[in-house]
């Protein structure tokens, strides 16, 4: 038996922005996938909902994975049923923690001692900033056609649409055109993925592609022959998936893998430098593939070993602080996400993370800041704190009291241990991603504070 019917009903889309438009009928919502940022005659509640949904799915249906390896039982499947609110799942938090294979007093390590490398180059592009830092993209070539993709390290499948797809999504975008490549080839093997708001399916296919300028030969993605109309609206084409292969559902290498085993990239390392909208200019935000780019940090990166084999880019939380003061967090672990808008924890740790704010409100789970607070929070990995800055705390206006929505919320996502960290953070550090040493890594960046 399947169990991902059961999750359609929690409301989220992979690394997209979810439009929630009233419909006709008296307190509904109906929901459909927007790229740009939430329009103004939403209410904050929409907001909150539309920031606190978006990132769930590419974890949800990781359950079924595990629950296929004998990893879960069903009683997590009955937990999702009997849930009244959206549950953020990726595995089991004591999964996560019982798969640590690495000594403790040594999961931090300097970035230079990265030890795989190959004759290839580092690249690096600007991508773009979506919304009010709601997720960051830009330009690949697939076959010699460009497609506007997601980077995504929450997921690890790439796809965009085929041109013999009439569905209105795939009118709405950039279709790959099969007969005007001589690279292209298909066994026509079928491929599906189910969105909280949305599906994609079609064949599974092979492709010459070009991520700013390092090709990948042969490598396999996703061409979508029908597209349900959540993403019409949608302003980028498709998703690259920057996930471990094991998180695929396409069960292939990732572009960023065969980019480095096909030596088109110098080492496994790839990073972000993610700029934010509130910035007096705007910072351009960039991806790097085959290294780091000095000029964007300071100090050292510090690598952090991960504590799962599912695929996600999941490491230790040392704690977390606000205004210098530490939390007393222990055990926690943190899936590092650029495809997640907010940082969402477990509601205790919400509760405790904002009581520590002057001015901060809790309205039934709900967490708000002063729109002018200058709180920082801090979180600590590999003994190594990193600030955020309150620009990244503040998020939507609710017209009420100076009081804005928080980039931190709570939500549960495995359990009372396990933190889903998006670009809240993310916009503060340069973070790396070293594919051989299994590490995520991460240096103060160099922006407009």
């Amino acid at each position: 038996m399947k169990f991902l019917a059961i999750l359609a009903l929690l409301m989220t889309a992979t690394s997209l922005t979810i439009d929630a438009r009233p419909t006709g009928k008296a307190g509904q919502i109906s929901l459909s996938i927007k790229k740009n940022d939430l329009p103004d005659y939403f209410s904050w509640k929409q907001k909150v909902k539309v920031n606190m949904n978006r990132a769930l799915l590419k974890y949800s249906k990781n359950i079924q994975k595990a629950y296929d390896a004998g990893l879960v039982g069903l009683d997590a499947i009955q937990q999702l049923e009997a849930a009244s609110i959206p549950v953020f799942i990726a595995s089991a938090s004591k999964i996560s923690l019982a798969k640590r294979n690495f000594n403790a007093n040594n999961n931090s390590t300097a970035f230079a001692t990265s030890s795989s490398t190959n004759s290839g180059k580092v690249v690096s592009s600007p991508i773009n900033d979506e919304g009010n830092d709601i997720g960051y993209f830009g330009p690949i070539q697939v076959g010699g056609q460009t497609f506007n993709v997601v980077f995504d390290t929450g997921s690890a499948d790439l796809w965009v649409p085929d041109q013999n797809c009439n569905d209105l999504a795939c009118n709405s975008h950039k279709k790959f055109d099969q007969t005007l490549s001589k690279s292209f080839s298909s066994n026509n093997a079928p491929f599906a993925i189910q969105y909280g708001t949305g599906s994609v399916s079609g064949v599974i296919a092979q492709e010459t592609v070009s991520i700013f300028g390092a090709v990948s030969n042969n490598q396999t993605f996703g061409l979508t022959q029908t597209m349900s109309n959540d993403f019409a609206n949608t302003e980028f084409d498709g998703i690259l998936g920057m996930g471990l292969d094991q998180l695929s559902s396409e069960k292939a290498k990732t572009p960023f893998t065969q980019l480095f085993e096909q030596k088109a990239v110098s080492s496994p390392v790839f990073s972000f430098f993610l700029g934010r909208k509130k910035d007096s200019t705007d910072t351009q935000s960039q991806l790097t593939l085959g290294g780091v780019d000095p000029t964007k940090f300071t100090g050292t990166i510090n690598f952090n070993k991960l504590v799962s084999q599912l695929g996600f880019w999941e490491i230790a939380l040392d704690d977390a602080s606000v205004d210098g003061k530490p939390l007393g967090f222990t055990s926690k672990t943190a899936i590092i996400d650029t495809g997640t808008t907010l940082v969402i924890i477990p509601p205790n740790d919400a509760a405790a993370l904002h009581a520590q704010i002057p001015g901060a409100v809790n309205q039934q789970g709900q967490f708000f800041v002063p729109c002018d607070t200058k709180s920082v929070i801090a979180l600590t990995f590999g003994g190594v704190s990193y600030n955020i800055s309150p620009k990244d705390l503040v998020r939507d206006p609710i017209n009420q009291q100076n009081l804005c929505v928080s980039g931190f919320a709570g939500g549960s996502i495995g359990g009372a241990n396990q933190w889903l960290v998006g670009d809240t953070f993310l916009k503060n550090v340069v973070s790396a991603y070293d594919t051989q040493q299994l590490a995520v890594g991460f240096a103060p960046a160099k922006q407009i504070l």
